[in-house]
């Protein structure tokens, strides 16, 4: 027990020194606090999950990193006698990385290991990652991929100045990098990016580096940490890529200061007692993880680590902070919020898709929306008047657009959320139940909605209209989406042999649609069967098993498109890759692209997904046919942070079961 109290006082002192201290040294409190949480979570095959979950590449990986950067061996971190590398030669999600980003990673770690990563799993990864460069330097198609490989390659020695020089031409006029060539800059791209340009050898002081650091500078939180961008909440992912760029960059990140607050001080305040790191202020999503990501951090190790590396000589306190450009509050984008009409009101009890029970005494007239499929519910039922915040994602309709901003959709901004006096708010099971439960102790309303299945949208269209007083309206969109879902089974019921339908949401690697997903049931309804049903939920598929299934039909969502050049990128990848040349689908230009918010949302425009997905597959049986590719457009709004919302779903789904 007084081990247990000591422990936790010398974490409240860590936590709660000044930022001199900086860099933290292996022995402090809070790394080794960080290192028994970590510890806590590897598994009998020697990789790292919480509690709960399936092991997994990607917490495997921070964990073997954090232990490098604290000087330790992962090889001696065991269970069993299976040690933390063990699972990296024999984990089969592991030992083949299919992604670009996920080879340039596999080269880190086993560099990282102090293996040799040109004969490791009996790969030569080094020679893999290098074959994928294009003649210009990039790898994959896009910054990030080029990056991962950039790290990858540098930490086994090899010449990355032509990536390098890639990298450098890809700056947008802000000064930040996005997450492919003409993206929107962010932060945790633009950390990743000088940390890569330092490891391939470019100069702190280069012209690049420079202006990507007063990027981060200009865009540090008024609480002294990062987003990931628009008005998403400060998290320690973020937070950490930024310290450990700062670090590379040759400054000292306990220098930097916003309105008093300071970064490493922030950032290390997000520490429980346990020793894991909260993902935000509010929330702990894969504390393993995010604890793996906070160590090299704190200790002043930018990637990529490598073994014996040493933390920085850090300068005194660099030039004063950019001044940071203003974002305007909720209140500045709307002073006047709606007033109740003056029409008769009874209190009514809701209970939510969660069993919680939710009482409006008065009619909801400052609704605010957490996810981009409530939106469109709210909207469709005549409520876009109502509406006083959304998240960054909601874009439909188009007047959801204007209305103010509110965070992400799993980094909920809390205040923000205040700011516009809600006296609903319509949640979703991706806000984490850890927002939820904060906006109710605040005294908010909160109607939580989780629509796994075409009858779950139709059941939260209902629910949705009963708390806001809209229930005719409700009730008439609900039986008009049912006679048109209705009308499609009826043309697909004399159907006997369903083609097989492939529905993919990524290309690097192949991600694909299994059982247990909206577009599992939409495949399904439309007269079709899905070609993957024993992936549940949303997985990788190797490119040698997608090539061997073979389906008959090819659904793709729609890609990133920037401005007048947009391309749709996972139907570009599928139509121009040569070992996929011999698919039927293919050759039978039976491969199709779906917007991407119509069949991944749980919203009224799910019905519009499922006429289009029915028309693709028995073209014959639909007036008008299968829609062409030419005739499709080219569709923004598609790409990592879709891909993330897809991957967060994937956790979703795990937790759940």
């Amino acid at each position: 027990m007084k081990h247990g109290i000591l422990l936790i006082l010398l974490l409240c002192i860590a936590t709660c020194s000044t930022a001199a201290a900086y860099p933290y040294g292996a022995g402090d409190a809070a790394v080794q606090g960080g290192l028994d949480y970590i510890r806590s979570c590897q598994r009998d095959d020697g990789g790292f999950a919480e509690e709960g979950r399936d092991t997994n590449p990607g917490t495997s990986w921070f964990a073997v990193m954090a232990i490098v950067a604290a000087g330790e061996d992962p090889h001696n971190w065991k269970v069993g006698g299976t040690s933390a590398i063990d699972y990296w030669r024999s984990a089969p999600d592991a030992t083949n990385p299919e992604g670009t980003a996920e080879l340039g990673k596999m080269v880190t770690l086993v560099t990282a290991a102090d293996e040799n990563p040109r004969a490791f799993n009996d790969h030569n990864y080094v020679a893999e990652l290098k074959a994928r460069m294009k003649a210009d330097g990039q790898f994959g198609d896009f910054v990030y991929t080029t990056y991962w490989a950039v790290l990858g390659l540098a930490s086994a020695g090899e010449d990355v100045s032509l990536p390098a020089a890639w990298l450098k031409k890809q700056q947008n006029k802000d000064g930040g990098y996005g997450w492919m060539p003409g993206a929107e800059s962010d932060s945790d791209d633009t950390a990743a990016v000088i940390m890569a340009l330092i490891a391939a050898g470019e100069p702190a002081d280069t012209p690049a580096v420079a202006r990507a650091i007063d990027y981060l500078r200009a865009h540090q939180m008024d609480d002294g940490s990062f987003n990931y961008g628009g008005t998403s909440s400060s998290n320690a992912a973020s937070a950490a890529w930024v310290i450990q760029a700062i670090v590379a960059a040759g400054e000292d990140p306990s220098s930097w200061s916003k309105n008093g607050n300071n970064l490493i001080t922030t950032f290390a305040s997000l520490q429980r007692p346990d020793g894991s790191f909260l993902w935000t202020a509010y929330t702990a999503d894969n504390p393993c993880g995010m604890t793996a990501r906070a160590i090299p951090a704190l200790l002043g190790k930018p990637y990529p680590i490598l073994p014996g590396q040493a933390a920085p000589d850090l300068p005194a306190p660099g030039r004063p902070a950019i001044a940071a450009p203003e974002v305007a509050t909720p209140a500045k984008q709307q002073t006047t919020l709606p007033v109740a009409d003056p029409v008769e009101w009874q209190p009514v009890t809701i209970t939510d898709d969660f069993g919680e029970k939710v009482r409006l005494d008065t009619m909801p007239v400052r609704i605010v929306s957490l996810a981009p499929a409530n939106t469109e519910i709210l909207f469709a039922l005549g409520l876009g008047d109502r509406v006083v915040g959304v998240t960054d994602y909601c874009n439909y309709p188009a007047e959801a657009t204007a209305k103010p901003k509110i965070g992400g959709y799993s980094t909920v901004n809390i205040e923000r959320v205040m700011a516009v006096q809600p006296d609903l708010v319509v949640g979703a099971f991706g806000n984490t139940e850890e927002v939820i439960n904060r906006l109710k102790s605040l005294g908010l309303a909160v109607l939580a909605l989780n629509p796994d299945s075409i009858e779950g949208t139709l059941h939260d269209i209902r629910l949705t209209g009963k708390a806001t007083g809209t229930e005719a309206e409700a009730e008439r969109l609900a039986v008009s989406m049912e006679a048109r879902i209705d009308a499609v089974k009826e043309k697909t019921k004399s159907v006997t042999e369903p083609p097989t339908v492939a529905h993919l949401i990524w290309y690097d690697p192949i991600w694909v649609s299994g059982s247990n997903t909206f577009q599992d049931e939409l495949i399904t309804s439309a007269g079709g069967t899905n070609a993957f049903p024993d992936l549940e939920g949303w997985q990788i598929a190797s490119l040698e098993r997608f090539i061997t299934t073979d389906p008959d039909v090819i659904i793709v969502n729609s890609g990133t498109g920037m401005g007048d050049e947009g391309v749709d990128l996972i139907y570009r990848y599928l139509m121009n890759e040569p070992r996929l040349k011999t698919m039927k689908a293919i050759q039978q230009n039976r491969v199709y692209i779906i917007d991407s918010d119509l069949i991944d949302r749980g919203g009224p425009r799910l019905v519009d997904a499922l006429e289009e997905v029915a028309a693709d597959i028995h073209p014959d049986l639909f007036e008008g046919g299968a829609r062409s590719e030419a005739s499709i457009p080219q569709s923004p709004g598609f790409g990592l942070i879709a891909l993330a919302g897809a991957l967060f779903a994937v956790f979703l789904f795990r937790v759940r079961r």
